[in-house]
This record gives structure tokens, sequence and C-alpha cells, in this order.
């Protein structure tokens, strides 16, 4: 039995988690849930599942539930309430489904503890992925992408030879700006960039699918995953996202993974590692009429892509520094401060002014993360 702590339960991949749950009430359970501010959602979830142990954001929060539930779980907030479900004594899975770097310490204490942890925080592996590996090793945890395009990575190369594999793409569906011209993306607007044309996610992943900056993270948390050199690690766009990722051989041939866009699948598979059952998404409709299309990604019109792969070469802390800047910027544009085409150039200045230093320990991984953000909200503020 899977025993299942959900950190970030309110959100898109904590209900897909939870969905998938409800199919496999032999096999999964769920212990511990942890949430930000959505307490009404969260209730709900606590009535059905009935976790001992639940997270919110704040004390006000856990009050609110402690006086409106009708059980009575453990009841924490904040950052140590992360860690306090993460850690549960009776969790042994742990699904990091946190957004940004708020993430980190309880995905690296989990793999401490020695848990299987399914990765959706793809930050904890961007900013901190030798950490992440160092954490796994020394408990004894286990690490597996919730990702499509990793997940899908996972499942193609498991049990491969690396020296047979000359390269790995993941694919894009290259957001709302796909097909705009360059003048029409720089002016683009909160509700134009929120507009996803495949997927339904929260508002900070929406827009970096719009700048491809949420492919340029998962092109770091695919290197870091899989021991891979930037040279090896591609991006294609695929429109239609039906194929997830493909892997080159040394030979010429390649292998993709192809399922429906319904991220309920890769929960599913590291759920049930190694196990592949009959769950909540259909089999893929071969029998149906469809046309696929694949294009290389223009990095003049999407820079934040590329501002990921030369933070990928720095190695260090610097994937750390783009992200932290990206979370600033980003929360700035959605808030009306910043304009679309500032949040490239607000990340592209901090990499330039701080320097990239070799990553240590997670205390170093995290004093980055401030730098960034500092320089990154001063950059905000000077044009506000």
């Amino acid at each position: 039995m899977r025993r299942l702590a959900i950190l970030g339960s309110t959100g898109s991949i904590g209900t897909s988690t939870l969905d998938v749950v409800r199919a496999h009430p032999e096999r999964l359970s769920v212990v511990a849930l942890a949430a930000g501010r959505n307490r009404d959602l969260l209730k709900v979830q606590c009535e059905t599942f009935r976790p001992r142990s639940v997270s919110v954001g704040s004390k006000e929060d856990a009050d609110w539930l402690r006086s409106n539930l009708s059980y009575q779980p453990e009841l924490h907030w904040g950052d140590e309430g992360l860690l306090a479900c993460a850690l549960h004594p009776e969790a042994n899975t742990v699904v990091a489904a946190i957004v940004g770097s708020l993430g980190l310490a309880s995905t690296e204490a989990a793999l401490r503890a020695g848990r299987r942890v399914c990765v959706a925080n793809k930050e904890s592996l961007v900013v901190g992925g030798a950490l992440m590996h160092e954490a796994a090793l020394a408990g004894g945890g286990e690490l597996l992408p919730v990702d499509s395009e990793h997940a899908a990575l996972h499942q193609l190369l498991n049990g491969r030879d690396p020296l047979t594999i000359r390269e790995i793409r993941i694919t894009a569906s290259g957001g709302p700006f796909r097909d705009w011209p360059l003048a029409r993306i720089q002016a683009a607007t909160i509700e134009e960039a929120l507009n996803h044309p495949t997927w339904k996610m929260g508002p900070k992943i929406t827009i970096d699918s719009a700048t491809l900056m949420n492919k340029g993270l998962e092109v770091i948390e695919a290197s870091v995953l899989f021991g891979l050199h930037a040279d090896q690690v591609a991006v294609t766009v695929h429109p239609q996202s039906q194929v997830h990722a493909m892997v080159g051989f040394h030979d010429g041939s390649y292998q993709l993974q192809v399922c429906a866009n319904d991220m309920k699948l890769p929960i599913q598979y590291c759920l049930l590692y190694p196990d592949k059952l009959p769950g909540p998404v259909l089999p893929y409709p071969w029998d149906e009429a469809r046309a696929w299309t694949f294009e290389a990604p223009d990095l003049d019109r999407f820079p934040c892509l590329g501002l990921a792969f030369e933070a990928l070469r720095a190695g260090g802390t610097a994937p750390a520094l783009l992200n932290a800047a990206n979370e600033v910027a980003v929360a700035a544009f959605l808030q009306g401060r910043l304009g679309f085409w500032d949040i490239q150039a607000c990340n592209r200045d901090t990499l330039d002014r701080i320097p990239a230093m070799p990553l240590g320990s997670l205390a170093q991984v995290l004093d980055a993360d401030q730098a960034a953000r500092r320089h990154a909200e001063g950059w905000v503020q000077a044009r506000t």
C-alpha cells in the first residue's frame, strides 16, 4: 500500500493525484495533505480522505479548519507544516507539488527520510538537483518525476545503457503565442498569456508556458534526473501534446512515448511504479484521424528557453538564480507591474549581474535564491 503525503493538494497536480487515489483504493491511501490558502477545497478533501495530518499556509487557516472539520487531524501551518506532512511516520510516498522554491526543503527532507518522492515541483530539481540526488542516496529515498515529459523519459530510459543514448527531446506545446510575431508577443496582456491552448494549469506555470521558461526549467530538470549534459537535451515544439518525449540513439533511431495529455497518467505511473494498471484515463484512441506536427523553438521570440540552456551550462547556482528571478518577474507581470517582455529582460539581467557559484549545500542554494530575488525585485521597482 502506498500511503501518501500530498504537498500542494488543492492545486492541479494535487487534485489529479486524488483522482488517481479514488481509482485505486486498494493500492493508495492518503495520510497527509498540505495546501496553501484554499482552505475551502482543503476542507472538502479532508472530509473525503480523512488524512491524519493536515497543513495550511497560516495559523488562522489552521484554526478555521479546526473549527469546521467533522474530525480532528493533526493541524500544522507554514514551512514547518510542510515538513510535518512530508515526514509523517505513516507516509511512504510524498507527492511534491508545491509551486516554486517553497517546496525545496520538504522534498529534500522526504528523500533523506527514505520516502518515494513523486516530484511535480520542478524547482526542487532545477535549483538543487545534485543535492536532491545526494539526499536520496543518503536516506535511501526514491525520486520519480511527475512532469509528463520526464515521466515519459523515465519510461523510455529505464534499464537503458546510457552509452547508447545520443540525445533526448522533450516536447513543448508552444504556448498561446506559438504563431505570434515578435512585436505582438512583446505587447501581450495578462489575459492573453493565461489563455493556454492545451493545458489548464495555475497562473505561474501558465505564464512560464507562454514564455517557454517552463520548458527551459524542464530542460534543466531532465539533465539533472538522467545525468545528461546540455548538448544531449533538446526541445521540439509539438502543439498537439500527444508525443511527450523522444530518445535518440547513436544508430540514428528514435523511440517516442505517446499518451493522452492528461496529468493523471504520469501521476499514476509514479505512484504505482513499476506496475501499469487500468486507471482514470482511457487508452490512447489510435483509430481516430489526427495529424501531428513538429518544429524547432524560436529563441528570438522565446529567449527564456535560451536563458535556461545558459544556466544549465553555467551550472552551480545559476539555475537557482534564474528560477528565483523568474518567479519574481512572473509575479510582477501578473500584478500588472511589468510587461510580458520584461520577464525575459529581468531574468537576463539577473543572470548577467549575479555570478554563479559552485553548488555546495542547501543553505547556499537558498542564499542564491534570496540574492536573485532581491536583485530582481529591485529591477522591477526601478521600472514601476
